[in-house]
């Protein structure tokens, strides 16, 4: 199973790298939500129930001014899992946090660039991901 963020590598021209080696800003936000089931009548009476009593996080990370290197290295990673469709391993000492908690990504990478080169291993971007926690 992948990990993040061990497994998100890229290597061009003898230099490696690794995600492990760049944090995302202290921006980040961890969401928590509950599996609940809504019952609405006619006259409007409502019943919820809780289908778990785990809470499922979403955690949204941040990176501003990053090199081409480690844009590579989150895109190749994206890829690799399919997007949403492969859950992998999220270390959350990442994030200052302990554990380790199993997610996917939810929704696309939102990459923008903010200085241009004619090599794109200089260039820097602005990069935003969401990670949802499965089970």
């Amino acid at each position: 199973m992948a990990n993040f963020p061990a497994d998100a590598t890229y290597t061009s021209g003898g230099t490696t790298y690794s995600m492990n080696n760049k944090k995302p800003d202290r921006n980040f936000s961890i969401d928590n939500n509950f599996n609940t089931a809504l019952f609405t009548s006619q006259i409007g009476y409502e019943k919820r129930r809780q289908i778990s009593r785990r809470n499922k996080r979403k955690i949204s990370l941040n990176y501003t001014n990053i090199n081409g290197g480690y844009k590579t290295a989150i895109e190749n990673f994206f890829k690799n899992r399919g997007g949403d469709a492969e859950s992998f391993e999220f270390n959350l000492a990442y994030v200052g946090l302990s554990g380790t908690i199993l997610v996917r990504f939810e929704g696309s990478l939102q990459l923008s660039e903010t200085l241009s080169s004619d090599d794109p291993l200089n260039s820097f971007y602005n990069l935003r991901f969401t990670l949802q926690e499965t089970f």
